[in-house]
């Protein structure tokens, strides 16, 4: 893929409980306040925007592994995907993914075996509308779906379809990023978003920071918007189970750090652990939001949150599947969509900088409770 400038600004839980505050994210919302969060967002118009404020001419059906295993080229399909030869951080995107999906294959993902047919951690969104109107005309997926659920979904042809409408907005939600949705991701990526999203599943896998706009200064003129935000929740949970070399990953190696030495419980008897065997923690997390596309009328948006911040989306109710889960449950009506990809991103952005503030804000009262004993 063709290298391109980067500018930078600085910058749901099953094994444990949420502390009280701040509240979880993932709350209900009434359809009506949906309707204004959505309807009421700011729209930056045409400004500084001009390159992609109308429909581009651009076939973007080629899928990056079947164009190279057409050229004969050898690997699989994930080393297919993450190879390129004119980005000098390819070598080690390869080897972070390769580890982190050691002991999985594409073949179990088309097949249906084990967790990538079973595990519902996916919530997947494609419509269009030319006139950036109403719902627009949208494909029926049953989110939340499977790793194989989705690698079926987006095999399927994106533009032009003979009985499905375009998928010209697609918006791809993983709770818990795993092997099998990076294969079934890789094996169905298109060749203008492969760079796009190597770098959004590299960068959720290392929690690394980032908050940046990419635009190439060669090549097929495309965008990229990207949001990464590392943090840590303090929370009550039992400690993780150790992971044994060579074991398969079901999800991100994240950072766990035992606080029972702060006695936290003396400082607030009434917020502490609920099960006995449940211990204060510090543990990490990320939110990973990345919009791709070529004009505001053909764009991806990848989101990948670890479960500790939105719980489990196999958990989730129907209800719940009617809001852009990427935007944060009950905060975006689906039917309601923000049209535009730079709209779009800032109310992301908006909704889940907010989230990160909240938690830290309690890690530091906490912190701070803990440390007032001994002074």
């Amino acid at each position: 893929m063709d290298p391109g400038g980067f500018v930078k600004s600085p910058g749901r839980s099953r094994g444990g409980r949420a502390l009280a505050t701040p509240k979880p994210l993932k709350k209900r919302a009434s359809k009506s306040k949906a309707k204004s969060a959505s309807a009421g967002h700011i729209s930056f118009g045409n400004s500084r925007w001009a390159e992609f404020s109308f429909p581009r001419s651009i076939t973007d059906e080629e899928r990056l592994v079947e164009a190279r295993k057409a050229q004969d080229a050898d690997g699989d399909d994930l080393g297919l995907f993450f190879i390129d030869f004119r980005d000098t951080t390819a070598p080690l995107e390869v080897d972070v993914v390769e580890s982190f999906c050691q002991g999985t294959n594409l073949e179990y993902v088309e097949k249906g075996k084990g967790s990538a047919g079973s595990l519902r951690k996916v919530w997947l969104d494609d419509r269009s509308s030319p006139g950036f109107e109403g719902s627009g005309d949208m494909r029926v997926h049953e989110n939340p779906l499977t790793a194989t659920g989705l690698l079926r979904a987006l095999a399927e042809k994106q533009f032009n379809h003979e009985k499905l409408c375009n998928g010209a907005r697609r918006l791809i939600y993983v709770s818990d990023l795993n092997p099998d949705c990076i294969h079934a991701l890789a094996a169905t990526a298109s060749s203008l978003h492969a760079r796009a999203l190597r770098s959004t599943i590299y960068r959720h896998l290392v929690f690394r920071p980032s908050v940046g706009v990419k635009i190439p200064s060669a090549g097929c003129l495309r965008f990229q918007l990207e949001l990464h935000l590392p943090f840590f929740i303090m929370r009550g949970s039992t400690p993780p189970d150790k992971t044994l070399h060579g074991t398969v990953k079901t999800k991100p190696d994240r950072g766990w750090t035992d606080l029972s030495f702060l006695r936290l419980d003396a400082c607030d008897s009434n917020s502490g652990p609920s099960e006995p065997e449940e211990v204060w923690c510090m543990q990490e997390a990320q939110i990973s939001c990345v919009v791709t596309g070529t004009d505001d009328w053909r764009w991806t948006g990848y989101g990948f949150v670890d479960a500790e911040v939105d719980s489990e989306l196999a958990e989730a109710t129907e209800s719940d599947m009617r809001f852009d889960q990427i935007a944060g449950g009950g905060e975006v009506e689906a039917n309601l969509p923000i049209w535009r990809p730079r709209d779009w991103w800032i109310k992301v952005y908006e909704v889940r900088i907010d989230q990160v503030t909240g938690h830290y804000e309690n890690l530091v009262h906490k912190l701070n409770s803990a440390f007032d004993q001994y002074v």
